[in-house]
């Protein structure tokens, strides 16, 4: 038998309507009460019914909050971008929610929802490629702003990360502590991977030439063999004293493998990551890190839309970049060698 709200509120020990409040993004909730009930659903494999059922009032107008891939479950780190979105849409009356396709055929129920005139319009998480869902929303004209980037020409307006400039600032911290040899330790990008990862590797290498300083980039998969690997006895491969990172599966393993090998960061190696978010990890690993405000982005998507909504001229081609900003938690130090 399939699970229920009811079934996701025990597991979660909540209340049937904070599951609601969650999971339409209707009210705010804690961090913790959030991850409580987004690990309930996952591990009972919940779905809603539809959107569109949560979308019937015929007094509001509504937004919706689509997330990478059609996903049918939700990370509870996207929900940051859903508050910024509703305090941003809040005060003119604009209720937000987040629609989860649960058919096999996502962009045919999405295209139904919007037929249905369930959405007034969209905030569309990282577009990738093979991914028809803008297409369909402009097509369908519905109001529509994008957080990430598509690349697409005459494609839905945005807020994106600076990546470029993330990725200048990452080398530039480094490189302003002594270290002239760092390795990338970058997420493996793939054709369906999100745009805003694809070209972060290339920015690195850009900065490192302007800034006379070697990257090494090695691009493996999420997993913390791949974090082990980079790293011996000695230290870091091929002289190497920091390391950047995109990857945090594998910033953990590396994290494991200084422990074994009797390495201290920041003493023996640097770490700063890149637009990871953070948290202590089992091991209390925290880690410096350049990254965005995910809730400031979801307002800064959430206003463009209301822009949209309106009418207002030249928003249809705007295109714009938060740039990231140094959390300092003492994983780097100045290059000894």
């Amino acid at each position: 038998m399939a699970a229920t709200r009811a079934d996701v509120a025990r597991a979660a020990g909540v209340s049937p309507s904070t599951v609601t409040y969650v999971l339409s993004g209707q009210r705010s909730t804690s961090s913790s009460t959030r991850e409580r009930v987004m690990r309930a659903v996952r591990e009972l494999d919940y779905h809603p019914n539809t959107a569109a059922r949560s979308l019937a009032s015929p007094v509001l107008r509504t937004v919706g909050v689509l997330f990478r891939r059609q996903r049918s479950t939700i990370d509870a780190n996207d929900l940051d971008y859903v508050d910024g979105v509703r305090r941003a849409l809040a005060p003119s009356g604009i209720q937000v929610v987040i629609p989860v396709m649960t058919s096999s055929a996502p962009l045919i129920e999405l295209r139904s929802l919007v037929r249905s005139g369930a959405l007034g319009g969209v905030v569309l998480m990282d577009v990738a490629d093979g991914d028809d869902r803008e297409a369909m929303l402009l097509e369908e004209k519905v109001p529509t702003v994008l957080i990430g980037s598509s690349d697409r020409a005459g494609g839905a307006p945005g807020i994106d990360a600076d990546f470029a400039q993330m990725a200048r600032a990452g080398v530039e911290h480094l490189s302003g502590l002594g270290h002239r040899r760092i390795v990338a330790l970058m997420r493996e990008t793939a054709s369906d991977d999100a745009h805003a990862r694809q070209d972060q590797a290339r920015e690195l290498l850009r900065a490192a030439q302007e800034l006379g300083v070697e990257v090494l980039v090695r691009q493996v998969p999420e997993a913390a063999l791949a974090g082990a690997e980079i790293l011996g006895a000695g230290g870091l491969i091929e002289g190497c004293s920091a390391v950047l990172s995109n990857n945090p599966a594998a910033v953990v393993g590396l994290a494991c493998a200084a422990q074994a090998h009797g390495l201290s960061v920041p003493a023996d190696l640097s770490v700063l990551t890149l637009g990871i978010t953070q948290g202590s990890g089992r091991h209390g690993e925290a880690f410096s890190e350049l990254s965005v405000d995910r809730e400031s982005m979801g307002a800064e998507a959430g206003s463009l839309l209301l822009r949209c909504l309106r009418g207002e001229p030249d928003q249809a081609q705007h295109r714009g970049l938060m740039p990231a900003v140094l959390t300092d938690r003492g994983s780097t130090a100045r290059c000894r060698s």
